[in-house]
């Protein structure tokens, strides 16, 4: 049995007392709890009970499976006329019918997935168009050769016996032909190598475009050339270019972390006014699945309240590592906040080293930890891995030299750390590349400006490096691994230090 239905479905505004406070979607198969009549799908408040707590999730009342009600049939009544898109819209499906008519629509809908009966085929194509596809176009529909009268699969057609002497014999031919023109053959297979090599740059570029076409980066707050704490994000379109607006935080944030959970922006913490004081323990949210993007303020709230610190998901996780409380008292620790209810958070380890600007990446089950400024205020060179199935700091091979302030990306096992400030606070141009499973590090290269305070992005082959360099704010530039050529691209509306910055991708997306 499935969770409730996605409120982004309906052609209207759902009252607020039919939305399941555990998924979130408007009720199915409405359930209540035994004292206070709290509403719940029946699949949703089932699993809590036998996995997560004997209690009312909204009440705390002590419930069970055995002592659940049916909700009153009001409840499924008002529910099953609201009007709802078809489970099969994206498929191309346009009817909008009551939901409580939506189950029998569904099981004759003629954009219904349907797999392909041709024996090897996986396909799945729509049920009106089950059949052309079967006898058409798949390539295990049944073939038949016109020599021998054999039948076989149509992607077999071209291996078979029959046919490959059929094509020998007119190899053979068309040899004894480019014999006599052999000055003239070699001249068109020059021209036609030169033509192949045209059109795969051609198609390296197509689909360079194709693999932006449903990718924007968001950058979102930092300081601006006063110090003060920015509201406003941007989101940069790599297909077009082009930078636009994407609303303002309801408070203006720096030295944050921002993360993606299932499709929405999580800004989380922070400075709200001066650097590393005023830190704050509240999250906010952006639904990139709305059909109007806002930023809300999230369920919950940070088990602390601080700045210069890095954030990772894990699972249905927020791992909180490391930064600065307010008066700049580092601290060493791992906190875990739950994203979805009941929203529980915990310390789970201490670091070998407490950190505030420092940076981390996500490795499957390990996290890497590297940099920053310990409690002495010295810039740290060490690194460490934080195992998240042992719940153990390990330590690792140190970087180069000390850094903090600086941007990171992952690419491949590695962490990438752009820019940032040495030990002495010169600030740096180095790109440095940290190996995850060996723990060797190296200078990958040297920028031609000095980034401080940054923020970047991988995609594909491609790093995007946005703002804080000596004189230009509101830089942006990307380098192709490819080529190993820097790019400039258009600036930012603008100006912004200690920003941070997330790749979207639009698929699927109101955004």
């Amino acid at each position: 049995m499935a969770e409730g239905y996605d409120t982004t479905r309906f052609r209207s505004t759902v009252d607020d007392g039919f939305i399941c406070c555990i998924c979130l979607g408007v009720l199915k198969d409405p359930m209540q709890c035994e004292n206070n009549e709290h509403y719940f799908c029946s699949c949703c408040i089932k699993k809590h009970l036998e996995k997560t707590s004997q209690s009312c999730p909204v009440c705390q009342d002590k419930l069970t499976v055995e002592t659940l009600r049916k909700a009153p049939r009001i409840v499924a009544y008002c529910v099953s006329r609201y009007k709802i898109d078809c489970d099969n819209k994206e498929r191309g499906c346009d009817a909008v019918l009551e939901l409580g008519a939506l189950k029998k629509h569904v099981e004759n809908c003629e954009f219904a997935p349907v797999f392909c009966s041709n024996k090897g085929c996986n396909d799945v194509v729509n049920e009106r168009d089950v059949k052309r596809h079967e006898l058409e176009l798949c390539r295990f529909k049944a073939a038949t050769c016109v020599v021998c009268g054999k039948k076989m699969p149509q992607h077999e057609y071209d291996a078979h016996g029959c046919v490959l002497r059929r094509n020998l014999k007119k190899i053979k031919k068309d040899l004894v032909d480019m014999r006599a023109t052999q000055h003239e053959v070699l001249n068109e297979m020059r021209q036609m190598t030169a033509a192949m090599k045209n059109l795969e740059k051609s198609c390296r570029k197509v689909g360079d475009v194709l693999n932006t076409r449903n990718i924007d980066i968001v950058v979102i707050g930092g300081e601006d050339a006063e110090s003060q704490p920015l509201s406003s994000v941007e989101r940069f379109n790599l297909f077009n270019q082009t930078w636009t607006s994407l609303g303002e935080l309801k408070i203006g944030r720096c030295l944050f972390a921002a993360v993606l959970f299932e499709n929405q922006i999580f800004v989380c913490g922070g400075c709200t006014s001066d650097i590393l004081k005023d830190t704050t323990d509240t999250i906010e949210v952006l639904d990139l699945k709305g059909n109007t993007p806002e930023w809300k303020e999230f369920a919950a709230n940070m088990p602390i309240k601080v700045a210069g610190h890095q954030c990772v998901i894990h699972g249905n996780s927020l791992l909180i590592i490391g930064g600065c409380t307010n008066g700049e008292k580092g601290l060493d620790t791992i906190y875990e906040l739950l994203l979805v209810p009941p929203y529980s958070s915990k310390l789970l380890c201490h670091m070998k080293k407490k950190r505030a600007l420092h940076k981390v990446q996500l490795f499957d089950n390990k996290v890497l930890i590297a940099g920053g400024v310990n409690d002495d205020k010295g810039t740290e060179s060490s690194v460490e891995i934080f195992d998240i199935t042992r719940n153990k700091c390990i330590g690792m091979p140190p970087l180069p030299s000390p850094v903090s302030s600086m941007a990171t990306v992952r690419r491949g096992d590695g962490m990438l750390l752009i820019g940032g400030l040495d030990a002495e606070n010169n600030v740096r141009k180095e790109i440095i590349e940290y190996d995850f499973k060996t723990g060797r590090s190296k200078v990958l290269l040297t920028m031609e400006t000095k980034q401080n305070c940054c923020c970047a992005v991988c995609h594909e082959n491609t790093v995007f490096v946005f703002g804080a360099t000596k004189d230009d704010d509101q830089f942006v530039r990307c380098l192709n691994f490819l080529t190993n050529s820097w790019n400039k691209l258009p600036a930012m509306a603008e100006a912004r230090i200690s920003a941070s910055a997330v790749i979207v991708e639009k698929k699927n997306l109101n955004f």
